[in-house]
């Protein structure tokens, strides 16, 4: 009757000012701080088991108060220090005020490191969660890729015991805190910080939480970092500034309907091509569009997609490209324009209805008319070189270095090939054949050895490229040394030059003053 005239009382201050109106006698005094009446029991100490009197000794004494010399049994939860209110929680479970929350510390613990020299111990960062509606706390580390560590949860989510001779009393939140030390299994928890939502809540329980600290530094990923920052390019590529165009121009392709006049060649005509030009990265492709019955091959690709020069370059040995290579671009394709690929005029007639509005909303172009091969005049194509001092001609009396200089420059390039066969008497080297190179601009030979079948012998590359002295040892091979029927020896093998290729000839024709008479 008691209870039910609490439950039913609107508000805790009514209840105050009657009780200060009422005599201070008994009953008429109660007090709304206290649920339940102080427990004045007498604790059962004597009892019969097997028809024999026994004696409890863990029995407490009046109140549930532990005797003296008695420790307390009783196990404390986190619902002991939370504070009380009358006004909420009265009859709420901690599993329902607290479901889903959860304290989140941030920890390390250090592990020995043995045999490494890099490094004698290891930290490993974790996160500690203790679970406030049931006391439960777990421990995971997080998941680095490539670590070679197994990790994820340590510690699965269970009440943890203090110690051994703690009763089997566990964990609860007043034992965590930042800067603070836990034990768990044997292994040493650092706590170095917390979450807001965790520093708010124990500050509620009036617990002073110290700020984060930051974490200590790895021995080995000091080591890495000093690695890493060794491996670090002096000159970084630039960085890619054609991400946006592609992105907005993929996808779009530029076609035009170009003619090729090849009638100047032996049974050359008028050729259709189509070029195709990719707005994404600004190449190009030809495509050969080959009538049926024309005699010719269906190859219909005639130039794969890629950067094409506007002029026609020509390098010379040891130069250094110092200009900005200049490269088509959707400028220079209009209709009636006249463009050089690799030496071959192209006269663009005509072009798709994708191409005519995309030049009439970028440049605002409003004339299409196609064009004829007839009217347009062949115009020459520029040859473009780079700048570079010339070499003056040959001189008698000039230096070594002038002379070396002009021979590089004038034969760059050139690989005379000869065919050569071993000066033996063995014959499994009877029928071997090589073929000899000779670079005359700077005197190097290579040989190699073609592969032939059922013969036994692994063919492929016989000598490297390099200069090669002749047998006096003083001197090295010259371009004037190889010749149709002249004797060579490499490294103690003879070589006959028993051929050479159309190439090889003519080249000796063309420069006799090379190849000198030799007796």
């Amino acid at each position: 009757m008691h209870d039910q005239f609490l439950s039913n009382v609107p508000d805790p201050q009514i209840l105050d000012e009657l009780q200060q109106k009422l005599p201070f006698l008994t009953g008429h005094q109660f007090n709304l701080e206290k649920r339940f009446l102080p427990n004045h029991r007498k604790s059962h100490a004597f009892d019969y088991r097997n028809t024999v009197s026994v004696f409890k000794a863990e029995s407490p004494g009046i109140g549930g108060i532990p005797l003296f010399g008695q420790e307390e049994n009783k196990i404390h939860t986190s619902v002991d220090v939370y504070p009380h209110s009358n006004s909420m929680g009265d009859g709420v479970p901690a599993w329902v005020a607290f479901d889903r929350k959860v304290l989140r510390f941030y920890a390390y613990f250090q592990e020995a490191v043995h045999e490494k020299r890099e490094e004698q111990y290891r930290i490993r960062k974790c996160n500690i969660y203790f679970y406030l509606e049931d006391d439960t706390i777990h421990v995971s580390e997080p998941k680095f890729a490539n670590s070679g560590i197994p990790q994820g949860t340590l510690i699965r989510r269970h009440r943890i015991q203090r110690k051994p001779e703690s009763n089997g009393q566990h964990f609860l939140v007043t034992d965590l805190n930042v800067d603070k030390e836990i034990t768990l299994y044997s292994k040493t928890f650092k706590i170095i910080g917390c979450d807001e939502f965790t520093r708010q809540f124990l500050n509620s329980l009036r617990i002073v939480v110290p700020p984060n600290m930051a974490y200590p530094q790895d021995p080995y990923q000091l080591h890495r970092a000093e690695l890493l920052s060794r491996m670090k390019a002096t000159h970084p590529c630039p960085p890619q500034s054609s991400l946006k165009q592609f992105l907005e121009n993929d996808r779009r392709v530029l076609r035009f309907y170009c003619i090729w006049d090849d009638t100047n060649s032996v049974f050359g005509d008028a050729r259709h091509m189509i070029v195709h030009y990719y707005l994404s990265d600004d190449t190009m492709e030809i495509i050969e569009s080959i009538p049926a019955n024309s005699g010719r091959e269906r190859n219909t690709l005639f130039l794969r997609r890629a950067k094409l020069p506007k002029r026609k370059f020509r390098f010379l040995y040891g130069q250094t490209s110092e200009a900005k290579d200049d490269y088509y671009s959707d400028r220079d394709l209009t209709i009636g324009a006249v463009l050089h690929f690799h030496g071959r005029p192209f006269v663009i007639c005509d072009c798709d209805n994708f191409t005519r509005d995309y030049y009439r909303d970028k440049y605002g172009l409003e004339v299409f008319d196609p064009v004829r091969l007839e009217d347009y005049e062949e115009a020459p194509i520029e040859e473009y070189v780079h700048p570079k001092e010339k070499v003056p001609p040959p001189m008698f009396g000039a230096n070594e270095g002038n002379k070396k200089d002009h021979k590089l420059t004038q034969f760059d390039g050139i690989c005379l090939r000869f065919l050569g066969v071993l000066k033996t008497t063995k014959q499994t080297d009877a029928d071997r054949k090589f073929v000899i190179s000779m670079y005359p601009a700077d005197g190097t030979v290579s040989v190699f050895e073609p592969h032939q079948r059922n013969s036994g012998i692994v063919g492929g590359k016989f000598l490297e490229k390099a200069r090669i002295k002749r047998p006096d040892g003083e001197t090295y091979y010259e371009a004037s040394d190889f010749y149709l029927g002249a004797e060579v020896k490499f490294h103690q093998h003879p070589f006959i030059l028993a051929g050479a290729d159309d190439y090889a000839v003519k080249f000796m024709e063309a420069h006799p003053e090379v190849w000198k008479k030799r007796q």
